[in-house]
């Protein structure tokens, strides 16, 4: 009887033990993709990052001691999160009517 449940432990150990390298397969391929995705960057040292924001933009440099910047640039976009018409009269705003229900977040 122990050496059937032994070697059902040892399969499934096996099997973990795949599973696990299988993953761990996925895992470096990914990390090589991702690596390549900007090859410029691999290995260097950062020196500083600068982050800021103009005009809708937001800007973030990173610069490494080689004296190069690797900088990414967002657009922000104005998106409308509700439309209602109000009745201000008794300053409760109560909603007379929902044009559009608020996004939720």
């Amino acid at each position: 009887m122990n050496s059937g449940t032994g070697r059902k432990r040892e399969a499934s150990e096996i099997v973990r033990y795949k599973k696990r390298e299988k993953i761990q397969k996925k895992i470096e391929r990914t990390y090589d993709k991702l690596r390549n995705k900007y090859p410029e960057i691999r290995g260097k040292v950062v020196d500083f990052i600068q982050q800021s924001v103009s005009d809708g933009i937001v800007y973030v440099g990173i610069r490494f001691t080689d004296k190069t910047v690797f900088s990414l640039r967002y657009e922000c976009d104005m998106l409308i999160v509700g439309a209602d018409y109000l009745d201000a009269k008794t300053g409760d705003y109560e909603v007379i009517r929902e044009y559009m229900k608020p996004i939720p977040r």
